[in-house]
Parts: structure tokens; sequence; C-alpha cells
């Protein structure tokens, strides 16, 4: 992770494509970091960050990707489940997105063999 000399406390992720909408986990996922989720034009990342100002063991920032998600469009917002907890056994993401053709995708996975995803009609 590189931080941005020009401001204080700021990081950068190197990503593939473009990035439209980023959300971090507002509830608690049974784990010390931060889980984040990003979207782009046709996939979700979904990955755990790690500051230095939470975590003296940290310097900076340490980002981790735990798995990406195909989309099959631009995705415009995303939205947690109070679900999602990296403690369980399995673990158990689940999140919403929405996108410009006016569908609800449902994304659910085990971070192993599980992967579901649904979309409304």
């Amino acid at each position: 992770m590189k931080q941005d000399s020009t401001r204080n406390a700021a990081y950068t992720v190197d990503c593939e494509d473009y990035v439209h909408v980023i959300k971090f986990n507002p509830f608690d996922s049974g784990d010390a970091c931060s889980l984040t989720a990003y979207g782009g034009n046709n996939y979700v990342v979904v990955g755990t960050c790690r500051f230095q100002e939470e975590d003296a063991e940290v310097e900076g920032m340490q980002y981790k990707t735990l798995r990406t998600f195909c989309h099959g469009i631009r995705v415009d917002a995303i939205a947690r489940s109070p679900e999602t907890r990296l403690d369980a056994l399995p673990p158990q993401i689940r999140f919403c997105t929405a996108a410009s053709d006016r569908k609800l995708r449902l994304f659910t996975s085990d971070l192993q063999d599980k992967n579901e995803h649904k979309k409304g009609q």
C-alpha cells in the first residue's frame, strides 16, 4: 500500500479498472480488519483493510482481497448485510448491489466453494 504524501493519512490501493463505488462495512464482521467492497464496470471486489491508526503493528495500511465477484454491468451502489461474519465457520459474506438496469443483485459467499448470485426480475 502506498501512502499519499500530499495528504495526511491517505492511502491508495491499486485496482485493475475504474472504481465507481466503495463501501466500508458498518457492522461488526467479527474480525479486527475493516471489511470493504468496491464496484467497477463489471465486478465487485470484497476485501479487508487494517490501518496503522487502529493497529500499532501495521505500517500505513494493509489491504487484502478476499473475493472478486462478476457483476456483468457497472456497479452503482453496494449495501452490506449485517449477516456478514468473518469469524463464522465457514465465513459468510452477503451484500446487495444496484445498477442502471434497475435490478438488485444479492451475492452470498463462504469465501470457499459457495458463491451465490441472485438477480431481481
